[in-house]
Parts: C-alpha cells; structure tokens; sequence
C-alpha cells in the first residue's frame, strides 16, 4: 500500500529531480499529449545513523 504525497512535502531539490524524471521518461516513450504519471518517491527515513526507511512507500502525482 503508497501514500500519495504533494509536492510541498519533498523539499525543493527532490521536487525539482521528481518533475524532471518524469518529463525525461515521458520524452523518452515519445508521449505528446499530458498525462498524469505516479512517481514513487520512496519511503521517509527514520532520523537515525542506518537512516532506514520506515513505514509506507509514498507516490507523488505528476503531469508530464
């Protein structure tokens, strides 16, 4: 099971590389009209030394 995440939650640098990767794939597969595309963004760390993830993995909606 994923949690869907916005954007805000990721921080302006993972942002930016989610919504350029999936332009990238999209231009790759040749896509031309938009579509809405699930980009998973892995699950939080926990605050520790090994910083594992720790509950569920989360998605983030993108139009490309």
């Amino acid at each position: 099971m994923t949690i869907t995440v916005s954007l805000n939650t990721l921080g302006l640098l993972k942002a930016l590389d989610v919504v350029t990767s999936a332009r990238m794939e999209a231009l790759r597969d040749g896509e031309t009209e938009p579509k809405l595309v699930s980009v998973n963004v892995g699950a939080p760390t926990a605050p520790t030394v090994t910083a594992r993830p720790a509950g569920q993995d989360r998605v983030v909606d993108v139009m490309v």
